[in-house]
């Protein structure tokens, strides 16, 4: 990838942007939002396979209004590097998976609080991102997986977590880049992707999708 290449980020994640941002600097990064904000949900699944498969729908679907969005305003986009990507925690037990998106603008408090002392406090929980990186007609995707270990929390550090209000605009009602560090026992795989975009898979898909592009191996 030359210097000059540009990236537009699908996403209005700051979070992706910053990281994005932090990597590849500052001027290459633009971000296009999907119009529209509504994504297919998770009700009903409670596997693995069936979460993680609904998991690349809605970047797909994402990566689809970005596309549309450009088209729209007459863009030529064959240059640029499209990224796409979604984040979702998984905790529960298998065959019973919940997916914990983020939490509502009303009553947030008391479902974060439910989440955390039921399924989150001293238990392994899964943090998924499904990344998809295309430029012209080359598309490659990945959907990387992390596992993270929360200490057991007492319902007196929960009560202070949700003071911060950190839990708002966050799957899973917690920032690990932030006060929540201090809950985490262990994370095995991509801290970033936990943050929000896992940054050494998302630029092996960069590399791929450009070699395919030159034909190069």
């Amino acid at each position: 990838m030359t210097a000059d290449t540009a990236i537009i980020l699908g996403s209005r994640s700051p979070r992706r942007l910053q990281l994005l941002q932090d990597l590849y600097g500052d001027d290459r990064i633009r971000s296009v939002p999907p119009a529209n904000p509504q994504e297919s949900g998770f009700a009903g699944l409670v596997t693995d396979d069936c979460i993680i498969t609904r998991l690349q729908q809605i970047v797909q679907q994402k990566f689809d209004g970005v596309k549309s969005q450009l088209a729209s305003a007459a863009e030529s986009v064959a240059a640029s590097i499209i990224i796409c990507a979604d984040t979702i925690i998984v905790a529960g037990e298998p065959g019973q998976r919940i997916v914990l998106g983020q939490p509502p603008a009303d009553g947030w408090q008391d479902l974060v609080r439910n989440w955390f002392t039921h399924l989150l406090s001293g238990k392994t929980h899964e943090v998924h991102t499904a990344v998809l990186v295309a430029r012209g007609q080359h598309v490659q995707q990945q959907v990387v997986t992390t596992h993270v270990t929360f200490h057991d929390l007492s319902p007196e550090l929960i009560d202070w977590y949700l003071t911060t209000a950190e839990s708002i605009g966050k799957a899973g009602g917690y920032a690990i880049q932030g006060k929540a560090a201090a809950f985490v026992a262990g994370v095995s795989g991509s801290l970033t992707s936990v943050i929000g975009l896992p940054l050494l898979e998302t630029s092996q898909l960069i590399r791929s999708v450009l070699a395919a592009e030159t034909g190069s191996t």
